[in-house]
C-alpha cells in the first residue's frame, strides 16, 4: 500500500500556515499551533491505520490473452472482483508500454450495488508494433476512511497481449474473395492442363501420347497401358519469407511521422502471408510457411483448416528482422530435406544486392527441379528504366543509377527463367494482391 496525501489533508495543512505566521508575532498562540498540528498528525496516522486493509479484499486481473491488430484500436479488459464490502469508488491506472497508444491512463470506477462483486473496465488501446507483450501491472487508488489520503496498491497482471498484422487494406483489395455468398452466382474457373496424378490405367488406344504410357505396367501385362489423369484439387503451398537485414528497410520513401514504428518490408511480407493463407484455405489447398535469416527460424508444415490458420498467425505475429545476412546453404538444404512432395514455393526476398542475387541464383537449382518456384521482391524507389518515372526533378546521375539497378534485376530475371523459376518485382502497395493473382494463376494452369 502506497498512500499519498489527499486534497483534504493538503487543505488542512495549508490552514495551519496562517496560525504559524501568527505565532511568529504572538508567541502565546504557540500551544494552540502545536495542538492543531499534533491533532492533524494523529488523525492522519489513525486514518492510515484503519484504511490499510481497504483494498486488501479487492482482486484485479486481466483476460488471459488479448488479441489486437497493428494500428487498429482494440479493447483491453481489466476485471475487478471483491467478495466482501468493496470501496465505493476507485481509480484504476494502467500504464501501457511505449509500443501502445491509449486515450487515457486512468479511469474512475463507481463500485455500486450491494450484490455486485465483479466489474469490468475496458481500455481503448492501439498497438504500433507486432509481437507479444506482457500485460502491465494495474494501480488501484481509493480515498481513505477519513478522506485525508489516497490509498494506492499495485496489482501484477498475468495477461498476455498479442499484436497481429493489420489486414484491413488487403481485405478491401480482395473483398470479392472473402464475401460469403454460398455457391450461387460463382463463376467456375477453367482448369487448364491434365494434372500430374493419374487416377487409373486403361488399355492403349490409337492416338494416345507415348508420354502417357505406363511402361512398367505395360511390361507386366505384355501390352501397352495408358495412364488416365485426374485434375489435382489439393496442392501444398509454401511461402518462404526472408526476414534478414534488408527486410527492416522502409516500405515508402517519404518520411514517417513516427520513426520508431515505421512500416518495414517485413511487415508487408507478414501481411501478405496472412492473406495468402486465407485464400489457400478457401481454395482447398494446404498452406505452410518457412522463415529464414541467418538460420531457418520458423517452419510450419502445410496443412488446412481454421486451427491451422491460427497456427500460421502464431508463427507470424512476433517475427522480427534478423540483423544479419541470410544463409542460403542452410535454407535450401532444409527445403530439399523437408519438402518431399512437389509444392508451390513462393519466395519473398530482396535480391537488389548483386552478391545476394548471385548467391541465390547458384542455390535455386537445388529446389527448382522438384518444386514450382516463384520469387518476388518489392520494388525499391528509383529502380526503373531511365526516364520512365516522368519526374523531371531527378538528376541524370540518379536516373542512370536507377536504370543500372533495374537492368541487373532484368538480367537476373532472365537467368532465373532458364532454371524454370519466375522472378517478379512488385509494388509494395499491391504485394498481397499480386501474390494472390500469381497463386490463382498457377493453380488454374495446373503446373504444380
Amino acid at each position: 500500500m502506497r498512500p499519498r496525501p489527499g486534497n483534504r489533508f493538503i487543505l488542512l495543512t495549508a490552514g495551519l500556515m496562517p496560525l504559524g505566521l501568527l505565532v511568529a508575532f504572538q508567541p502565546g498562540w504557540l500551544g494552540l499551533f502545536f495542538a492543531a498540528t499534533g491533532l492533524l498528525l494523529i488523525a492522519g496516522l489513525v486514518d492510515l491505520f484503519i484504511s490499510s486493509s481497504k483494498l486488501r479484499n479487492l482482486r484485479v486481473d486481466a483476460d488471459p490473452m488479448t488479441r489486437l491488430a497493428r494500428d487498429v484500436e482494440g479493447k483491453l479488459v481489466i476485471h475487478l472482483r471483491c467478495d466482501q464490502a468493496a470501496p465505493r469508488a476507485v481509480s484504476v491506472g494502467l500504464p501501457m508500454p511505449y509500443e501502445f497508444l491509449q486515450n487515457t491512463d486512468s479511469q474512475k470506477i463507481i463500485l455500486a450495488g450491494n450484490k455486485a462483486n465483479h466489474w469490468a473496465v475496458e481500455w481503448q488501446v492501439a498497438a504500433r508494433s507486432r509481437g507479444i507483450y506482457a500485460c502491465p501491472p494495474a494501480f488501484v487508488e481509493t480515498a481513505s476512511v477519513l478522506g485525508l489520503f489516497q490509498v494506492r496498491r499495485r496489482y501484477p497482471l498475468q495477461g498476455e497481449i498479442r499484436v497481429y498484422p493489420n489486414m484491413r487494406r488487403e481485405r478491401r483489395q480482395l473483398a470479392n474473395l472473402f464475401l460469403k455468398r454460398g455457391q450461387i452466382g460463382i463463376h467456375a474457373q477453367r482448369m487448364v492442363g491434365q494434372g500430374r496424378e493419374y487416377e487409373q490405367l486403361r488399355e492403349y488406344s490409337v492416338g494416345d501420347s507415348m508420354l502417357d504410357v505406363h511402361w512398367k505396367a505395360s511390361a507386366k501385362r505384355g501390352e501397352l497401358v495408358t495412364k488416365t489423369y485426374q485434375i489435382e484439387r489439393t496442392h501444398e503451398i509454401y511461402l518462404v519469407i526472408d526476414h534478414s537485414r534488408l527486410s527492416g528497410l522502409r516500405t515508402r520513401r517519404e518520411d514517417s511521422g513516427d520513426d520508431d514504428f515505421y512500416e518495414t518490408i517485413l511487415e508487408r511480407y507478414v501481411t501478405a502471408a496472412s492473406i495468402l493463407s486465407l485464400v489457400a484455405e478457401r481454395e482447398g489447398d494446404l498452406f505452410g510457411m518457412v522463415a529464414f535469416g541467418r538460420t531457418v527460424s520458423r517452419f510450419v508444415r502445410a496443412n488446412g483448416g481454421k486451427q491451422h490458420g491460427q497456427v500460421i498467425q502464431n508463427a507470424l505475429f512476433d517475427l522480427k528482422t534478423d540483423p544479419g545476412p541470410f544463409d542460403l546453404d542452410e535454407l535450401f538444404t532444409f527445403l530439399r530435406l523437408r519438402l518431399r512432395r512437389r509444392s508451390l514455393l513462393i519466395f519473398l526476398t530482396d535480391l537488389s544486392d548483386a552478391a545476394a542475387a548471385e548467391d541465390f541464383s547458384r542455390h535455386i537449382g537445388m529446389v527448382a527441379g522438384h518444386h514450382f518456384v516463384l520469387i518476388n521482391s518489392i520494388r525499391r524507389p528509383g529502380v526503373h528504366p531511365v526516364y520512365e518515372s516522368g519526374e523531371g526533378t531527378k538528376s541524370i546521375a540518379d536516373e542512370i543509377a536507377g536504370h543500372l539497378r533495374w537492368q541487373s534485376l532484368r538480367q537476373l530475371q532472365l537467368a532465373l527463367r532458364t532454371e524454370g523459376v519466375e522472378f517478379s518485382i512488385l509494388d509494395d502497395e499491391k504485394l498481397s494482391l499480386e501474390l494472390v493473382n500469381q497463386y490463382l494463376s498457377v493453380k488454374q494452369r495446373q503446373v504444380i
